[in-house]
Parts: C-alpha cells; structure tokens; sequence
C-alpha cells in the first residue's frame, strides 16, 4: 500500500503541475506606470545671493514652490500654521511679538527676514513666482551689486527665465 499511495501521490502532482491555468495576458503581472514628466526649469530669479527683510513678506508661486522655499521654525519666538484653502496650500510663519524677534526664511539663494510673518501661498498649475516685501522693505544683492528701499518692493520670476 505505501507503493501504492506513492504512486497516486505522485500521479497527482504531475496532473495539477499539467493542468495549471497559464496567466491570460490580462492578467499578466507586469504593470506599465507613466513616464515621469521631465523635471521643468525653475526659474532663475532667485538665484544670486540676496537678502530681504520687511515687516511682512508674501511669497506666491506654483506647485513646485515647497521645493526652493525654507521656513525656519522656532516654537519659542514664532507661530507656525498650514492649512488648504481654495487658492492652495497656505503657509504662515509669524513672530510671537512679545519676543522682539524676526522670523526668517529662505527661497533659493535669497535670505528672508520679516518684522511680523513670512505667508507662503502655492498655488495650482503655472503661476510665476512672486515676492512682496510689505513695510519698510529693503532688498541687497550679496554681491554689492544692488540695493532697493520702500514702503513695497515686488519681485517676479517665470519659469525658464
């Protein structure tokens, strides 16, 4: 009988081995995913060493803003909130006043320092990047190759350009 039960037992397995479904190219395992799209050009008008400081700085841009754009945190001497709101994602640096310090930040090679708050706003699809300094503002280039004051300075940077 242990013959006989060998031989069945082996019977079996080389029929279920023989009779197996072969996957249908439906349901074959391999998976296509999407080309990544090609990384896009940032812009370049960030890029010079420079620093900004004003009572409030607003910085506007597209998706791929969070990438170039730095808010350092103190829980100490600022506030820090982010929520989604229908123009985007919403960020909000703020000093705690009765600290008398700035809150700093940094968008690519520029130096961010402001009185009250830095609001980071990243918008949906293809925006340029904007900079508004809010309130006695100033802005150096590092270089020594430029300075402007006012009351409001404004900076824009497109794609590629």
């Amino acid at each position: 009988m242990t013959r006989r039960s060998s031989l069945l037992l082996s019977l079996a397995a080389l029929a279920l081995g023989c009779h197996a479904p072969e996957p249908k190219a439906s349901q074959s395992s391999l998976v296509l995913e999407p080309a990544a799209p090609p990384p896009r050009a940032w812009t370049e008008a960030f890029r010079s060493a420079s620093v900004l400081v004003a009572d409030e700085i607003v910085i506007e841009g597209p998706f791929d803003l969070i990438d170039h754009v730095v808010l350092r945190q103190d829980e100490e001497t600022t506030t820090y909130q982010t929520k989604t709101i229908t123009e985007g994602l919403w960020q909000e640096l703020a000093a705690r006043p009765e600290t008398g310090v700035e809150v700093r930040g940094q968008l690519d090679s520029w130096s961010l320092a402001a009185i009250r708050r830095i609001t980071v706003l990243q918008r949906p699809g293809d925006v340029p990047v904007t900079v508004r300094a809010l309130g006695k503002a100033f802005w150096s280039s590092a270089d020594g190759s430029g300075e402007r004051r006012s009351e409001q300075l404004t900076f824009q940077g497109l794609h590629g350009r």
